[in-house]
């Protein structure tokens, strides 16, 4: 079958998909409601994201852009020639400390931000699928007002380590 052709199966039409894997991203983390385990005590990740994009178009020939290209990998830069994705991210993850809101110790940790001893997030809901969550809803947020709404996230997955992932889907 050469291209070109619309391929269904059982009738389901097929969809391109594209995924980018951001990483790296060093992160101090404390779940005060987990009393029963370590994780009531601050400790480190090294975070991962794996964020698939799609076309909002039904039509699998029109869900490709003018490139052939479901997202572009280099617009996450910084604008003018990117949407400024790159700087959230490692602005949101990188070096940071996230802290549930409803922390009873919230004064300690901001003063230690106001001191300068740490860069904190204080985040509704603790945990790698809050995380993947914000991410989800960030990036659709970003995407519906660049290149014409053209692509959305569907899912993004997020790492604690490479044993232990979260997932949000569409």
């Amino acid at each position: 079958m050469g291209l070109g052709y619309k391929i269904k199966i059982k009738n389901k039409i097929m969809r391109y998909i594209s995924t980018k894997l951001f990483d790296n991203y060093s992160i101090a983390i404390r779940q005060w409601k987990a009393s029963h385990s370590h994780c009531e005590l601050l400790h480190g990740y090294a975070l991962k994201f794996k964020v698939w994009f799609a076309s909002h178009e039904e039509d699998v020939e029109k869900q490709l852009d003018d490139m052939n290209w479901i997202v572009d990998y280099g617009g996450f830069k910084d604008a003018p020639k990117g949407n400024g994705l790159k700087s959230w991210m490692n602005d949101m993850w990188d070096h940071t400390t996230l802290i549930q809101a409803d922390d009873p110790y919230r004064d300690l940790f901001e003063s230690m931000a106001m001191e300068g001893i740490c860069k904190v997030h204080f985040l509704e809901k603790m945990g790698a699928e809050s995380c993947a969550r914000l991410t989800f809803e960030k990036f659709n947020e970003v995407l519906s007002k660049t290149d014409a709404g053209r692509c959305k996230v569907i899912k993004v997955e997020c790492w604690e380590n490479d044993k232990n992932s979260s997932i949000y889907e569409q």
